[in-house]
């Protein structure tokens, strides 16, 4: 004989599903509230930063290093202009924000998948934020020779390259010039002076060979990034701070 449900024990299930339900949406909100505003992960998914990063590398980025995040439009109010040198995660300049609801509709999606999914239509290439290295700022003139930026920073007289305005070292990867091709194509490894304007940024990859960067599309706006790149905390035998 099959037994019927007391209306006691229906009730205790239902509040059992609610306080699970509750618990879930606390753990989503802290979770967005958290990646938005502190730090998130990202993994490597390009040859863009090699050797700097290669594919399969994962880092921490500061998610509020140069501004706050507006969770209404998708951008960053900015605060603080990103140093020569700084690796950051940025939204290219075709990218458009999708409405909030969609951008929590995806967050969701992406949660409950561990990253395998996401929302229908954000799929874009254009959607998916880059990792690339901040050369020159607001102000700055900026060229390129042979696959090395020089700059002359605001006010002064002089170029510099790359290593000498950012006070750091890194590697990057050229080749040698493509048959065919002249010094004014982006592959070329040169590139001609450009004056940055009041919020313009110029960034690059380390892999200056094979990279979509502010060659092709120009310089960036700082509204235009999501965070700065901390360190790389997986592989753990090629743990740094970057």
């Amino acid at each position: 004989m099959k037994r019927v449900q007391s209306f006691e024990e229906a009730k205790r299930k239902r509040s059992r599903v609610l306080r699970l339900l509750r618990l879930v949406l606390v753990l989503f909100v802290l979770y967005e509230a958290f990646t938005a505003f502190a730090l998130k992960t990202v993994v490597v998914g390009s040859l863009s930063m090699s050797p700097t990063l290669v594919p399969g590398d994962r880092v921490l980025v500061a998610s509020s290093a140069y501004g706050v995040y507006n969770p209404l439009s998708g951008r960053r109010t900015s605060l603080r202009t990103p140093k020569r040198g700084d690796i950051v995660l940025m939204h290219a300049p075709a990218y458009s924000s999708r409405p909030w609801f969609i951008r929590a509709a995806d967050s969701v999606i992406r949660l409950v998948t561990f990253q395998r999914a996401r929302f229908p239509g954000m799929r874009a290439v254009s959607d998916n934020p880059v990792l690339l290295r901040v050369v020159a700022g607001p102000g700055d003139s900026v060229r390129m020779d042979s696959f090395i930026v020089h700059v002359k920073p605001a006010g002064q007289e002089h170029f510099l390259t790359e290593y000498e305005v950012s006070g750091g070292t890194y590697d990057i990867v050229g080749s040698g010039a493509i048959e065919g091709w002249t010094h004014d194509m982006p592959l070329s490894g040169n590139f001609p002076v450009t004056q940055l304007g009041s919020d313009e940024l110029f960034v690059v990859g380390d892999n200056r060979a094979s990279t979509s960067d502010s060659r092709f599309f120009g310089p960036i706006s700082s509204s235009n990034i999501v965070g700065k790149v901390l360190a790389r905390y997986w592989p753990f035998d090629r743990l740094s701070r970057l």
